[in-house]
């Protein structure tokens, strides 16, 4: 196909595409969390049903940790890794919201409804772990914080354009109109996918001319990514993080359900008005909780999700005491405002604390685990509204969600964070993090891949041990990864030889990237000189202390030569 462009060779590619498809996923969002519920209200449906379709709809995100594995496994590489399944995400997104168009009377086609919306969030879950997939596969190290944001500013414009837009059409022409709208609109990123490919000389479609450009893993099976994930899934801690995810998700279900329901009936809200304060705070929540990752880092992902519990807490305890303040629409804009706004600073803390604990080995199946249960209190949340709605006063269900609260805070301080040692590694070696989050509305997502990337080339790194110490090393550069305190270790000519193999040459030109994120924790690289040997450049991570040496300069480091003493004459002040 004329006229394609090659994700590997541009950045403004992958920022445009990874914008254009995190907006596809918030179509769907907009459309069946905010605008659908409301307009349910309005048509006279039950809290109860309401509440079971918000716990249906969302279970194909408690069950997309089993997709990454299943893309592995099944590729079409003359397409591209990922790129064949993005494409058959989104035309499914695109087919399965047409299939809107079947509910014509929701009071009587409840069911209905439940199971077309399951099916709608099946592609857009399957999307989203195709895209980010791919971009982990073809985007420098160095460019995953912009392109996280990218992607992150194109997911909160869909589903807040979206909740807006629907919530006004779906009351004035109905949801048959408002399914072909978001269909035409889903459309267009389809579309834009069929004038990109992966990398260059690859196929657009499958009956048009290319080749494959990567080759398939053989160590991609299921039984390969879940054959280690017991030894480290049932430990305390781990059992802890899971319980906070769990109850996380239950107070998020439990207040997607209350909340657009009592905005209706108890608020007298329409559609639109809720649709449309929905976006707005939500937008405005999302620029909020960017501003949580420092003081997470000063703080602590604990204190911070303590902190911000309790003030989920406070605010649903307030709302159910403050009824005589329920007639004043300005109170209750600010409080439905306030709401909106701590979901995702909520979310952001929750996602740290767990990555936090992720081996550094398992990384990407545990994270999904961790979320996977987080979806699941999320359903169970809207279905225990659902089950209580009708057998209590709009007080009591805040008061409850307010308890609700509450056993998180409890829970939360039964959290006691030490670092696991990896599987592999014989004792001794910390498992640090690896992840980018991006926050989008109020949700939060995070790039991650099963092996440490190499920030010069971004291929994937070995763990290798020597002697009882476990680093990492490039499979392609041969660059290596030291944790903190390890260069000291490796600092000797006998060790250098046997772990410093790669060529010289290669690691020379690999010096001159010097600007990147850390590969193990996100965190700022500092460039720095070796003290002993002005010549000798190479960075270290501000945050966790790892450092990365290219290759051929542990060798070097772990030699004094007179030909050094030259180097270090003609070699410049590093700037």
């Amino acid at each position: 196909m004329a006229g394609t462009l090659a994700l590997s060779n541009s950045p403004r590619v992958r920022y445009a595409t990874g914008s254009i498809m995190y907006f596809a996923q918030g179509i769907p969002q907009g459309l069946l969390s905010i605008a659908i519920p409301a307009w349910l209200a309005t048509e006279g449906v039950g809290a109860a049903e309401i509440a079971s379709y918000l716990a249906v709809i969302v279970l194909p995100w408690a069950f997309k940790l089993v997709t990454g594995p299943l893309m592995d496994r099944y590729e079409f590489l003359p397409m591209g890794r990922r790129r064949p399944w993005v494409i058959g995400a989104q035309l499914g997104l695109t087919l399965s919201l047409l299939a809107l168009m079947l509910v014509e009377h929701p009071a009587e086609q409840i069911g209905m409804l439940m199971l077309i919306g399951a099916l709608i969030n099946s592609f857009a879950a399957t999307q989203d772990v195709a895209v980010d997939g791919m971009s982990i596969d073809l985007t420098p190290v160095r460019e995953q914080g912009r392109l996280n944001a990218f992607m992150s500013f194109g997911k909160a414009i869909g589903w807040s354009v979206t909740a807006a837009a629907s919530g006004v059409l779906i009351t004035i022409w109905g949801l048959k109109a408002t399914a072909i709208i978001a269909a035409i609109v889903a459309s267009l990123p389809l579309v834009t996918m069929l004038f990109i490919v992966e990398r260059d000389g690859e196929r657009s479609l499958p009956w048009t001319r290319g080749n494959a450009a990567t080759v398939h893993s053989t160590d991609s099976s299921f039984v390969a990514v879940f054959s280690g994930i017991n030894k480290i899934l049932w430990v305390r801690s781990s059992m802890v993080v899971m319980a906070i995810m769990f109850c996380d998700g239950l107070i998020y279900g439990y207040g997607q359900a209350l909340m657009p329901i009592a905005a209706v009936n108890l608020f007298g809200y329409t559609t639109s008005q809720w649709s449309q304060l929905v976006a707005m705070m939500g937008l405005i929540g999302a620029v909020v909780a960017l501003s949580v990752g420092p003081l997470i880092d000063r703080m602590g992902a604990k204190r911070m999700l303590f902190l911000a519990t309790s003030l989920v807490a406070i605010h649903a305890l307030l709302i159910s005491q403050t009824q005589h303040l329920w007639e004043d629409t300005t109170y209750v804009r600010v409080m439905l405002s306030v709401w909106v706004m701590m979901l995702p600073v909520v979310m952001v803390a929750v996602i740290a604390l767990a990555m936090a604990i992720c081996s550094s080995t398992l990384s990407a199946t545990q994270f999904a685990i961790y979320m996977s249960v987080a979806n699941l209190g999320h359903a169970a949340g809207s279905k225990l509204y659902g089950s209580v709605a009708e057998q209590s006063s709009y007080m009591q269900s805040y008061a409850l969600l307010s308890v609700l609260a509450v056993v998180l805070i409890v829970v939360i301080s039964f959290h006691r964070h030490r670092h696991e040692t990896s599987p592999s590694s014989g004792g001794g070696r910390k498992a640090t993090p690896r992840y980018t989050i991006g926050i989008s509305g109020a949700e939060a997502g995070a790039f991650w891949s099963g092996a440490m990337r190499c920030p010069k080339c971004r291929a994937d790194m070995e763990q290798i041990e020597f002697e009882g110490t476990e680093i990492d090393r490039c499979k392609t550069c041969k660059g290596i990864w030291f944790d903190a305190g390890e260069i000291e270790l490796m600092r000797d000519n006998r060790v250098a030889v046997a772990i410093d193999t790669g060529d010289a040459g290669v690691g020379k030109q690999s010096n001159a990237i010097d600007r990147y994120p850390c590969p193990r924790c996100s965190g700022t690289m500092v460039r720095v000189v070796d003290p002993k040997q002005r010549h000798i450049w190479y960075e270290t991570c501000g945050s966790c202390g790892g450092s990365f040496l290219d290759a051929g300069e542990l060798i070097d480091l772990s030699r004094i030569t007179i030909g050094d003493f030259f180097k270090d004459l003609v070699t410049p002040e590093r700037k």
